[in-house]
Parts: C-alpha cells; structure tokens; sequence
C-alpha cells in the first residue's frame, strides 16, 4: 500500500510539475495595461467569430509571447461565463504605440483574494494579425525580463498614472 501512495504522489508531483513548466517555459513580463475582453460567437461565423457587443475592461497582470494574465471585475459577460474551455476571446489592448487586437482562449482563473477585488484570467493567445504580432511582440523587448512573480508583487496596485 505505501508504494501505491508513494507511486501515485510521484505520478502526481511529475504531472504538476510538468504542466506549471509547460505553460510558463516563456519569458514573463510584468505590465499593466489597459484592455477590453469580449465573447466571439463562433457559431455564427466561421472566419475567427463575430463579436458580441457586450465587453468588459480590466488591465493586464503579466504578459508572455503566446499568453496574458488579465485582471478583471467580473468573470462574466452577461449570462455568458467567459471561463468556458470553448470560448474565443477578442482582446483590445491598449499598448503605447495603440490598439492591438488578438483572440485568446481562456486557459485559467482565479478570484482575487484580500484588497483586490475581482478575478484572473489567464489565457493563451490563438490568432493575432501579423502586424499586430510585430506591435505586441516590440512593446515586450522594452520590459524587463522577470521571473514568476514574487509573492510581494502578487498585490500589484492600479498605478496613479493609470487613473
């Protein structure tokens, strides 16, 4: 029997293991840039989806090459949970240089806890113009590299110039 718990931990231990280093094998950068998430309905289109019209804004957390933390004050669009494993998100973010628009799919999220109000969602880039790739992926080379983020920067705060 202790072999089976010991096997089953290790099994366990691998598989954690593995899918927290395949998902953040990438460069992280920490940002905070204002955003507006939407429902693609898929089903009426089959060229990337139609948006709905309802969206809802928040702010990025952290940005990767293929994926973004968002930070956001509902999980919610309507009736229509934008956590659903099918779902296609179209993206505006607000970077310096302008807009840029990308279709994600939801890949996590968590409710924020203490001060913060709101949820995480993590999603994972799907579809991205060219032109709008180059955008993204220049305003990454300005930041700063970071490793996951610290446990001190777990509580970033809406910076005043941002307000």
């Amino acid at each position: 029997m202790g072999g089976f718990i010991q096997k089953t931990r290790t099994l366990l231990r691998e598989y954690v293991g593995d899918r927290r280093r395949a998902l953040r094998r990438q460069a992280r950068y920490m940002s905070y840039l204002l955003l507006s998430v939407s429902l693609l309905d898929t089903e009426t289109d089959t060229g990337g989806g139609i948006a709905r019209p309802s969206s809802l804004a928040g702010h990025t957390r952290d940005l990767g090459e293929s994926d973004l933390t968002l930070a956001l004050p509902a999980i919610r669009i309507g009736s229509n949970y934008l956590t659903l494993e099918e779902n296609r998100l179209l993206i505006l973010l607000d970077l310096p240089s302008g807009l840029v628009q990308m279709v994600a799919a939801p890949v996590r999220f968590a409710q924020l806890a203490g001060d913060d109000e709101g949820y995480l969602l993590g999603v994972r880039i799907v579809e991205m113009s060219e032109q709008d790739r180059a955008h993204y992926t220049e305003y990454l080379r300005t930041l700063p590299r970071t490793e996951r983020r610290a446990s001190s920067a777990r509580s970033l705060t809406t910076p005043k110039e941002a307000l």
